[in-house]
């Protein structure tokens, strides 16, 4: 028997940047708002059709919700769900520095409390 060893990368920051997607700090925002979501679905110990119900939704995309099809949901439509599920959101918009401007993106940070 041959000693496979796995190769591996452990990140300390965004996953989607190390995978080299676009728009990484885009789709990390989501991942978050997704997994908060999720939180807050299962803390609930409501069925997935009590959430549908609530969230306005069938219950086959509260599954997808639940098993983090990210690619189905928008920053939008997250956003509302943790609205309806009680979150209080705000959004941050800090001026750039004069500076950089035009020489560098800004960046997208999703904080939870």
């Amino acid at each position: 028997m041959t000693d496979k060893k796995e190769k591996y990368h452990v990140t300390e920051g965004n996953i989607f940047a190390d995978l080299g997607l676009e728009q990484s700090e885009e789709l990390l925002a989501r991942s978050k708002l997704l997994t908060r979501i999720t939180d807050l679905i299962k803390a609930s110990k409501l069925t997935q059709k009590q959430i549908a119900e609530k969230l306005g939704i069938t219950q086959p995309k509260v599954s997808m919700l639940v098993s983090g099809k990210l690619s189905a949901f928008s920053t939008d439509i997250l956003l509302h769900y943790l609205s309806l599920l009680g979150c209080d959101i705000e959004i941050k918009l800090t001026n750039p520095k004069k500076r950089t401007r035009v020489h560098r993106r800004g960046r997208i940070a999703v904080v939870s409390k």
